[in-house]
């Protein structure tokens, strides 16, 4: 199971919804699911808001709908809890991928911004993490492997983690060391290769930990064409038809497919005549998904001026 954080300044929330989360909450923190199926997911939030706003406030943003307020705050220091529905084509997509979910307690809006953390199957990570990418650019992304033992000690075992507080302890990651791989071998009455091996795949995981990103993930254009489709699907679904969250996505994803392409058009100088016709198909393709958006939003437009 992997793990991946999504994190957007507090000036750079609004890229994800027409109005910033940031005009309506000082802070908002995920507690949990009361309802996951696509198109009718419901969560519990508790809630922070901004001086003069408060729960009437919520459905200015479009994709958050206020359900409940399930307990108003005592003091100002407490937070509302609130049951709200979410129709954002991101929680839509995780939703319907049957494997990944956002974690209670790691997804919340503070006074730094937006920290989203989702887990799943690496594939399916990816391919959600191409997709955030494509329409709303993270400022950090990072991603670890998650294992769940019984007592949790993050991305080392319970035999790594003591290995590597034994080595802590004899001053093996001090600078200069105070012990050689060789000495804490013969301490432990292993071989010497077993240890350096050992020491590796420890060192391994912890940078792969603090390290590993899906920041720079292709989304093939055939893939990205059925996540276009899904976004539509879900816009046509809203009840008020003058969405300008569904135009921004629209636009901002379109703006991404041309740097895809500009990106495919500086491989054209690589003398490999088979990556030369791949990049060619490739770009064809992200034509086609450019021209579907366009139709989509004259569709739109022309919808509205028919009000």
């Amino acid at each position: 199971m992997r793990e991946v954080t999504f994190f957007w300044k507090r000036g750079h929330v609004g890229n994800l919804v027409t109005q910033s989360l940031t005009d309506v909450f000082q802070s908002l923190h995920f507690i949990s699911y009361s309802r996951r199926i696509p198109k009718d997911i419901r969560c519990i939030f508790k809630a922070h808001f901004k001086p003069g706003k408060g729960p009437a406030d919520i459905g200015s943003m479009g994709f958050f709908e206020l359900l409940e307020v399930m307990m108003e705050p005592e003091t100002e220091a407490d937070g509302t809890i609130i049951l709200a529905r979410i129709n954002h084509p991101a929680a839509n997509l995780s939703a319907r991928s049957n494997g990944t979910a956002e974690v209670p307690g790691a997804c919340f809006l503070d006074g730094e911004g937006f920290t989203y953390t989702i887990q799943g199957p690496p594939l399916k990570l990816r391919l959600f993490s191409g997709f955030i990418r494509m329409f709303a650019k993270p400022d950090r992304t990072s991603a670890r492997t998650v294992k769940y033992l019984n007592e949790d000690t993050g991305a080392l075992s319970q035999k790594q983690l003591k290995l590597a507080k034994f080595a802590y302890d004899r001053g093996y990651f001090d600078t200069p060391k105070r012990i050689r791989i060789a000495e804490l071998a013969q301490e432990l009455g292993l071989a010497r290769a077993t240890i350096s091996e050992h020491m590796a795949r420890i060192e391994s995981a912890i940078m792969d930990d603090m390290f590993s990103s899906f920041s720079d993930i292709y989304v093939a254009p055939e893939t990205l064409k059925e996540i276009l489709q899904m976004v539509v699907d879900d816009a046509e679904e809203l009840t008020d038809i003058n969405n300008d969250g569904f135009s921004g996505l629209m636009l901002e994803i379109r703006s991404s497919i041309e740097e895809e392409m500009a990106t495919l058009d500086l491989q054209r100088d690589v003398s490999d005549v088979d990556l030369e016709a791949l990049i060619e198909e490739s770009i064809a393709q992200h034509q086609g998904n450019i021209s579907f958006i366009d139709d989509k939003l004259a569709n739109r437009n022309q919808q509205l001026n028919q009000l």
